[in-house]
């Protein structure tokens, strides 16, 4: 009864084709961009989207932790999960699968589609998630990633730039130079805890004055929250 028509494996091809990608198998990516409730309306068992779902979260995960490994260098374990949490979330997620137009392709049962299901946020990211599942199964881990960064490329690039503005460090080095006095002097004054949970705490000498304090699980997060507090006397304001 679901057997895969010509009609589906063309669109299904087109959509490969706008996506610069070329399949291998499609009844993977049919799979992918299938809702369950086709077959609950029918009565008839079949394979939606969601293991690979669940398989493409976590490929889309590695692939941003990768190309955040190998773009910003140097950057803490807690730096890095702060920024892939903020690209990989499901608002994201959305925002990518409506910019690749892959709703129009996204199979529903009648009562979903009528209920407006083809435009639901979750739906849509769900879907995306699973093209990357379907993605790396077809071809492998290298070509998964390649298309996450293809796809997720202004997301990436809006990292990078949130990245270079919330250098606290960089901008009090950068406040103290406008100001024409020495560079900020950045002092460990604590540091306790179990090695596996350690917390650090860093002292900010402003023109010989201790400008502010800052804690964080290492002693770069710990400078960086003590320039923000730094910043923050000095009269700027984060969000």
């Amino acid at each position: 009864m679901f057997e895969l028509s010509g009609e589906r494996e063309a669109e299904l091809r087109a959509l490969a084709s706008r996506l610069g990608y070329t399949m291998r198998d499609v009844s993977v990516f049919d799979r992918a961009l299938t809702h369950a409730s086709i077959f609950a309306e029918a009565g008839a068992p079949g394979k939606d989207y969601e293991s690979l779902e669940f398989l493409g979260d976590a490929v889309l995960g590695l692939a941003v932790a990768h190309h955040l490994f190998e773009t910003l260098p140097d950057r803490t374990p807690g730096e890095y999960s702060r920024m892939r949490a903020g690209l990989v979330n499901r608002k994201n997620a959305a925002r990518v699968g409506l910019a690749l137009d892959i709703a129009p392709v996204i199979r529903l049962g009648k009562g979903e589609e009528l209920s407006g299901g083809r435009g639901r946020i979750s739906l849509i990211a769900d879907c995306l998630e699973a093209l990357i599942g379907a993605i790396y199964l077809d071809s492998g881990w290298e070509c998964a990633r390649d298309f996450v960064v293809r796809a997720f490329h202004g997301e990436l690039e809006r990292a990078h730039q949130i990245d270079r503005v919330w250098d606290f460090k960089s901008r009090l080095q950068n406040h103290c130079q406008a100001e024409h006095i020495p560079l900020p002097v950045f002092e460990l004054i604590r540091s306790e805890g179990p090695d596996h949970k350690k917390e650090f705490e860093v002292m900010v000498w402003v023109n010989g004055e201790p400008a502010g304090t800052g804690r964080g699980p290492s002693k770069k997060e710990a400078g960086q929250s003590a320039a923000r507090a730094t910043l923050e006397k000095l009269g700027q304001h984060f969000d």
